[in-house]
């Protein structure tokens, strides 16, 4: 698993992805890990998984169909640094080809699933929000803490976005961390506006 690891890190390193990096990687691994442990699945599986969801972001730069473009370079890793069987093989890369479909099938997608939009949630979420949407208005005065999410028009809309990640959760593991993360970013919103405002003074 190391040596595994330690390639997926370097694949991500040799390019710029902002809010998508190593770090993104290694974190959804260890959320899936987590999330496959409690829902009675095979954790090491999971792991793998979510380590290498996101390989199609090292091959091109488009957002769209980054999973299925990560397959081939995803079955080359798994064949050359883990002794999975050809059926598990086939299930981590399906996960990996329909990671950021909104309807999918299978409980190691929806692991996966759950895993990565996690990440998009709570303080880590905020993080990725500010840094990889730096180049937008920071937030809408007449609107500073919003409630339903938009993309490309503000950060704090891009907050608001990511919190609805809380209803596409698959698994009863998956919504409980959601919901804690979700409030932390709703307080985050709500303590901003008062700051702004005046009101916690």
């Amino acid at each position: 698993m190391d040596t595994l690891r330690n390639e997926v890190i370097r694949l991500f390193q040799k390019g710029s992805h902002t809010a998508h990096d190593e770090k993104h990687a290694l974190r959804v691994a260890a959320l899936a890990r987590y999330i496959a442990e409690r829902e009675h699945y095979d954790t090491h599986e999971a792991e793998v998984a979510g380590l290498l969801h996101d390989m199609g972001r090292t091959v091109q730069k488009e957002e769209k169909d980054h999973g299925p473009a990560g397959v081939p370079l995803a079955r080359t890793l798994l064949d050359k640094y883990t002794d999975f069987d050809d059926t598990t093989k086939k299930r981590i890369l399906s996960a990996i080809h329909d990671h950021s479909q909104l309807k999918t099938e299978g409980k190691l997608t929806h692991i996966v699933q759950d895993a990565d939009m996690l990440d998009g949630m709570g303080a880590i979420g905020l993080m990725r929000a500010y840094t990889s949407k730096a180049h937008l208005p920071d937030y809408d005065p007449s609107n500073i803490a919003p409630t339903k999410g938009q993309r490309n028009t503000n950060i704090h809309d891009q907050i608001a976005f990511q919190m609805e990640w809380l209803e596409f959760m698959h698994t009863p593991t998956g919504r409980q961390l959601a919901q804690k993360r979700y409030d932390f970013m709703r307080g985050f919103l709500t303590t901003f506006e008062k700051e702004v405002n005046g009101d916690d003074l």
